[in-house]
């Protein structure tokens, strides 16, 4: 497994609300599981940003990545209108140049749309830049609660915005497999993080039929132990290449072309 270079697309760092006993929070113990399971990097974002504000946990996780070459930050958003960040067009800029090069929208616990009205002048910015952008609907870092995409609205922002990279990050996808394939067919740059995807030989499936390059390696360390997500990848049905690109090198990929 070690020639599989996994890079874990979601992971945490800092306290969280629903702290259970035997976790960690810790980004030295981040880094301790990640070198007991073999995973090479990690794309981390702080607690903060899901939990509290964006803004806080943003500048909380630059001091935490400064712990490892192996830990790239993840940036938490907001959409525009609320004044709580920059405007898009200095935002952007300002996050690439500290070598920040992947946004999550946690939009379920922020309470707000991926509708154009909402976040389409954020989204611009980010298409033009190719910085890689994670969905994530659910309300809590600590959940177990499944299927809560707006399907819809993932292929509306999928069509206004092609060439914006986007991946979808569940807690749980559920009963969603027909919907979400006709999405993988009908966009190329949508993709999926897997913590929180897992049916029968669906990586198989959707390697076979759309392309490894639509999956990606994720744990949801700490709240998710990453033996799940590791399994599907290493013991799938697929080519060893294709099992790199999930692992890591399709994330790899997409930050390399941030411009």
């Amino acid at each position: 497994m070690e020639d599989l270079r996994f890079f874990d697309a979601h992971c945490y760092v800092g306290r969280y609300k629903t702290f259970r006993a035997g976790s960690f929070y810790t980004t030295e113990d981040l880094l301790d599981q990640m070198a007991y399971y073999g995973i090479s990097e990690a794309l981390v974002t702080h607690a903060m940003s899901r939990e509290h504000h964006p803004m806080d946990g943003n500048a909380a996780v630059m001091e935490e990545i400064k712990k490892s070459p192996n830990l790239h930050a993840a940036w938490a958003l907001l959409p525009a209108a609320s004044g709580e960040m920059p405007p898009p067009r200095e935002l952007i800029p300002q996050m690439i140049s500290q070598q920040v090069k992947a946004a999550k929208l946690f939009y379920g616990s922020y309470t707000f749309t991926i509708s154009d009205w909402c976040i389409g002048e954020l989204l611009e910015v980010l298409e033009e830049h190719r910085v890689p952008v994670f969905l994530d609907p659910d309300r809590e870092l600590d959940t177990w609660e499944a299927d809560r995409f707006d399907w819809d609205a993932v292929d509306s922002l999928c069509r206004a915005h092609p060439a914006l990279p986007v991946i979808l990050s569940e807690a749980r996808f559920r009963s969603s497999n027909r919907m979400l394939y006709q999405l993988l067919g009908k966009h190329a740059n949508l993709h999926i993080e897997l913590s929180g995807y897992w049916a029968h030989h669906a990586v198989e499936f959707i390697a076979r039929e759309f392309g490894a390059q639509r999956l990606m390696f994720g744990t949801r360390m700490p709240v998710r132990d990453p033996a799940c997500a590791i399994g599907q990848v290493a013991y799938a049905d697929i080519s060893e290449k294709d099992k790199k690109l999930i692992a890591g090198d399709n994330l790899r990929k997409l930050l390399a072309e941030v411009k």
